[in-house]
């Protein structure tokens, strides 16, 4: 089976994996938002979602030999993120300064992409201004809101970083 679906948001993305899991369906790959999907035992896996940018080659071995070792296996890398499953419940980060590193780094990532994706689209709108062609109208509207979902992932790594600062 396969499934397109765009994620910027890893609970989400993870929320979705596990509810295709307990439909009894396994994620085998995944490529620019298509998910491939193969029968399995309803609830057989547990999904995890990382972010391994940031990270050298030794330490996101390291992590991955950790995550097998706990009897998980890495599914797939795309980009900057690596999706994980184990049979049964699993966490990535169980203790909370792990999680709340892990939010940090996301967040820091959404913010670096949001001002790029700002500046384009200042570049787009400066383009619009001068020309008022249509084409330059739809990139700018399309750069405006790639802008807004960026820096909604920072406000959301934001208050889940408050949240579990709070616990």
């Amino acid at each position: 089976m396969i499934k397109f679906k765009l994620y910027y948001d890893k609970d989400q993305e993870e929320k979705f994996l596990n509810e295709m899991s307990e439909r009894g369906y396994a994620m085998e790959k995944f490529f620019l938002g298509l998910y491939l999907f193969e029968p399995c035992n309803p609830g057989e896996y547990t999904y995890r979602v990382d972010l391994i940018a940031g990270k050298d080659i030794k330490e996101t071995n390291s992590f991955y030999d950790l995550v097998r070792d706990a009897g998980g296996e890495l599914v797939q890398t795309w980009g900057f993120w690596a999706f994980y499953r184990k049979k049964g419940t699993f966490d990535l980060y169980t203790d909370r300064e792990s999680q709340i590193s892990q939010y940090e780094k996301i967040r820091k990532l959404f913010l670096v992409i949001g001002f790029l994706e700002l500046m384009v689209m200042f570049m787009q709108l400066s383009q619009y201004l001068e020309n008022s062609s249509l084409f330059s109208l739809v990139m700018t509207a399309f750069f405006t809101l790639l802008t807004i979902v960026f820096f909604a992932q920072v406000i959301k790594c934001t208050r889940k970083i408050d949240s579990l600062n709070k616990l």
